[in-house]
């Protein structure tokens, strides 16, 4: 009994659907106008509240009416399809009607139709300029040169280019590098003589500044010649470290004087600052040229014999 009563129900709700344009059922495009081979999407969805009848679906091939159907997308609840989605294309232009469709709600064994009315949507063709898109067929036309078809040459260019630097590499290395002329070797001895000379020939009207210059140039000198004769190396060392280093050399019998009355008269000017006047002068470069020529004078021999 109260089955046949919800069925009576469901057939009148049925009917009253049918007659509000099945219940508010209606396709509904994703535009009103689309253009030629331009695909769209259609839906169907169920209204709120989704009826808890099971429905039933029409069947759908390749095409629905006048369009192609390219995919089919269902929309589930967790145990109902309530709607579809469909991805269609159409290649006729003009108006186009999305065709009728029949639903079934089932109620036991027994099925209500309900009918979704045909939609119409427009379908438009682009503009064709015949003049612009449309030109005359040539029998024979030129097809001119591209730049692929030289790819050969330009690739055995490229090789031969590369082979000849190849020969070019292999010669240079082959042939024998010429040899660099020696450097003329210089004489500590000469070039502390040439360098007191010329420190000689600026001591004239020098001021206070330069006078201290002066002395600490020429103990340079004989520092950068002892450096060099000796491989001893005086750079940084005070003066009496030097001359606590030079007495124990057999050279000091013979320069120890001159480079004594150099360093002294040296540290007097740069630390006491005593001024002294161009006899004081002449007689510091007269001391270091004489201590550079007993160096020499005691060198000389020594190597000579290791010579031997």
């Amino acid at each position: 009994m109260k089955q046949g009563l919800a069925f009576f129900l469901l057939l009148i709700g049925t009917c009253y659907a049918q007659a509000q344009v099945s219940f508010g059922l209606k396709w509904k495009a994703e535009k009103d106008t689309v253009l030629l081979g331009e695909p769209f999407s259609l839906d169907l969805l169920l209204p709120e509240p989704k009826p808890t009848a099971s429905m039933v679906w029409p069947e759908l091939t390749d095409s629905l009416g006048p369009f192609e159907l390219l995919q089919v997308n269902w929309l589930d609840s967790a145990q109902l399809r309530f709607g579809l989605r469909l991805k269609v294309v159409g290649y006729d232009s003009g108006t186009a009607q999305i065709p009728e469709i029949t639903l079934g709600f089932l109620n036991g064994a027994d099925t209500l139709n309900v009918r979704i009315p045909s939609s119409p949507i427009e379908i438009l063709a682009p503009d064709v300029n015949l003049q612009a898109d449309f030109q005359d067929i040539l029998a024979n036309p030129d097809p001119g040169y591209h730049w692929h078809e030289f790819l050969p040459w330009i690739a055995l260019l490229v090789a031969l280019a590369f082979l000849a630097w190849l020969v070019w590499f292999v010669f240079k290395k082959r042939k024998p590098a010429k040899p660099m002329p020696a450097a003329p070797k210089i004489d500590p001895f000469d070039f502390a003589i040439a360098a007191l000379l010329q420190l000689k020939a600026e001591q004239a009207n020098m001021s206070e500044e330069q006078i201290k210059e002066f002395y600490t140039r020429t103990v340079d000198v004989l520092r950068q010649m002892v450096n060099q004769v000796y491989k001893l190396d005086v750079s940084e060392m005070t003066s009496s470290e030097w001359l606590a280093l030079w007495k124990r050399r057999p050279e000091e019998e013979n320069t120890g004087r001159e480079l004594k009355y150099v360093l002294h008269i040296a540290d007097l000017v740069k630390f006491a600052k005593q001024q002294p006047g161009h006899a004081e002068h002449q007689q510091l470069i007269d001391a270091a040229l004489a201590f550079v020529e007993a160096c020499r004078a005691h060198f000389k021999p020594l190597t000579s014999n290791s010579n031997e």
